[in-house]
């Protein structure tokens, strides 16, 4: 099924209009099966996964750990290129003597950046720590102090060390300075499980994603009498509502009324866009009423103790604790993506669990 442009939008937005309302369990106030009829979804068929790591991805992994643990360092060795950052001390002359700001016993300079005038940093390329050279060179006429522009200069420069990235080695002081291992075969045996779990959890997210799309798809809204959806209003006009706003922030932030927005930003006119609205407005509802039937002819339920853990494992996977999101962003997690949507993304995560817990694993999906 074609997605609509405000559905892949509000999905690089973080879903934020997907938030439910009300106190206590959402939609615990409709009888949902006279809106919808949820396809089947004990029993499914699903591919089988296989995780199989070779000792090549192992390498990979380490390799990549390794130059993530690499440090810039000050080194005696090897000769100045382009790009490197090298250390050096100089004295600059006119007419043979000594001038304001022409010399440092210890500058920083990379080569390429273009900080001195022309002909200082090239000069330096080939040299090696302990290497001096003489430059003549020559200030431009339009530099900025009047003083020496348009003079011919002379640098005597000493290169005193070159920084580069050090890689470490895998060693046993790596590996116990970076895990809890002491040997390196230890550390191995310890990436290849990493491995092995990541593949797991990479496999039941597909074999789940698969099977929910599954559901949804086959799913229906139901009609009245005359044919025509019926969706709870209140829902529909939720959504609309939340998502409008959430694009209307979006449009603050570009200094711009929402209608220009639309039209700069997204190339629809108005009436597209609230077309497309409504459109998302109605997947959205139906989604919700999914999870919550299925949630409800279970019994399964989403504890407090569970959604606050479910934050908690969401902000690490991006680096954060709740301090530092509200730090970073001015506003909790909470406050950030609605509370009822954490409910949601709570409850979807506990229904796809259940409807693959109850599917049938199999090595090839019959249709």
């Amino acid at each position: 099924m074609k997605k609509s442009r405000i559905a892949l939008i509000v999905a690089v937005c973080v879903c934020i209009s997907m938030a439910m309302s009300g106190c206590g369990r959402p939609y615990s106030g409709y009888t949902l099966s006279d809106y919808v009829k949820v396809g089947k979804y004990k029993g499914l068929e699903v591919k089988k996964y296989t995780v199989h790591v070779t000792s090549s991805q192992v390498s990979k992994e380490i390799k990549s750990r390794l130059k993530k643990a690499a440090k810039t360092e000050d080194v005696t060795t090897g000769t100045v290129k382009k790009g490197d950052t090298v250390t050096i001390s100089y004295n600059g002359k006119i007419n043979g003597k000594s001038f304001s700001g022409g010399s440092s016993d210890n500058a920083s300079v990379t080569i390429g950046s273009k900080q001195f005038i022309d002909g200082f940093e090239s000069g330096l390329i080939g040299l090696s720590p302990g290497d001096s050279k003489t430059l003549h060179l020559t200030f431009p006429k339009d530099y900025n102090d009047s003083d020496v522009a348009g003079k011919d200069v002379t640098f005597k420069v000493k290169v005193k060390s070159i920084q580069k990235q050090v890689t470490p080695s895998l060693d046993e002081e790596f590996v116990k300075e970076n895990s809890k291992y002491k040997t390196v075969a230890a550390y191995k045996a310890y990436i290849k499980k990493y491995l092995e779990k990541k593949e797991k959890k990479e496999g039941e997210t597909d074999q789940k994603t698969y099977l929910w799309d599954k559901v949804l798809s086959s799913s229906k809204v139901k009609t009245d009498k005359n044919g025509k959806e019926k969706y709870p209003q209140d829902e529909i006009d939720r959504v609309v509502k939340d998502t409008r706003s959430m694009y209307t922030r979006y449009a603050k932030s570009y200094n711009m009324k929402l209608k220009d927005f639309v039209k700069n930003q997204m190339g629809m006119t108005t009436t597209q866009f609230n077309k497309q609205l409504k459109s998302y407005a109605k997947d959205i509802v139906k989604e919700e009423e999914v999870i919550y039937y299925i949630a409800d002819k279970e019994d399964i339920k989403v504890s407090k103790k569970e959604y606050k853990a479910y934050i908690k494992k969401t902000l690490k996977q991006y680096g954060y604790t709740e301090k530092s999101f509200k730090d970073a962003n001015g506003e909790s997690y909470e406050d950030s993506q609605g509370k009822e949507n954490i409910w949601k993304a709570c409850y979807l995560e506990k229904v796809e669990n259940f409807i693959l817990s109850k599917a049938k694993v199999v090595d090839k999906v019959s249709d």
